[in-house]
């Protein structure tokens, strides 16, 4: 296109490593040292973690369609939700095509793992390394916004799916 640009590569590692990495290695070497104390306890991460997450998507959709410069119309948004929702169906039909077949050794519950993990991704990771790939770049909250529509279409689909998943997998169970 006769135009060029450079990545700082080394950058947007390290502050991806200290954004994802690091929390995680924290985390794991923590949870060794209290690991009685948490199973005594119980604190209440699930909450933590949800209310957490949930002000993670207000932030992000608040950032996103603050924005006057986002630029985006109605029509090309349902076009954009029409998309997402078409390769999240396609991937999740697709998986369960490929450990449902004659020659794979995956039981029925293995196969719902592989639909509703190998599809799934998460706002809590996508959009810290949007804004640490993208950092400066004016139209941030145009370039998040099928992540943050994404999210939100495998929940909604897992959730419709439940009970039709569940009845092959008890189904292929007797």
């Amino acid at each position: 296109l006769g135009s060029s640009s450079s990545v700082p590569f080394t950058s947007i590692f390290s502050q991806l490593f200290m954004t994802v990495v690091v929390p995680l290695i924290i985390g794991q070497i923590v949870r060794r040292y209290i690991k009685d104390w948490l199973e005594r306890k119980k604190p209440p991460f699930g909450t933590i973690s949800s209310s957490v997450l949930l002000m993670i998507i207000y932030t992000t959709f608040c950032d996103t369609f603050a924005n006057p410069n986002i630029d985006l119309d109605k029509f090309s948004l349902i076009i954009v939700v029409f998309i997402i929702f078409s390769v999240q169906m396609s991937f999740m039909f697709l998986t369960f095509l490929f450990s449902t077949r004659n020659n794979s050794s995956f039981t029925p519950a293995d196969t719902v793992a592989i639909i509703f993990c190998s599809t799934h991704k998460s706002l809590t990771l996508g959009i810290p390394m949007l804004k640490i790939v993208f950092a400066g770049y004016e139209h941030l909250s145009l370039i998040s916004v099928p992540l943050l529509i994404y999210h939100p279409a495998q929940i909604l689909l897992g959730s419709l799916l439940v009970p039709t998943i569940k009845s092959w997998m008890v189904s292929r169970q007797k």
